[in-house]
């Protein structure tokens, strides 16, 4: 079995409830989606590093990014990725 594209198990606190997301994938390219207020944001923002508070652990490219249980953050400029935010604006 070859190393996971994307690993999360994490939990995230958002007030009204908790956002649990355990997934492994191998594909290239995943999508999220659901209702507004669903936490699809919030989850896309720890996966980048812009947002913390979350428990758990998020890997990419067998590369660990985060994992609470030991400690260890990686910054987001250290990430590797890029991350546009819904109302961003490039220029």
């Amino acid at each position: 079995m070859s190393t996971p594209a994307l690993e999360l198990a994490v939990r995230l606190p958002l007030g009204r409830f908790d956002l649990e997301v355990d997934l492994a994938t191998e594909r290239p390219v995943t999508g999220v989606f659901g209702a507004s207020g669903a936490g699809k944001t919030s989850l896309l923002e720890t996966i980048a590093g812009l947002r913390r508070g979350a428990a758990g652990r998020v890997a990419f490219g067998g590369e660990i990014w985060l994992d609470s249980a030991a400690g260890r953050f990686v910054a987001p400029e250290h990430r590797g990725i890029g991350y546009v935010p819904q109302d961003g604006l490039l220029f």
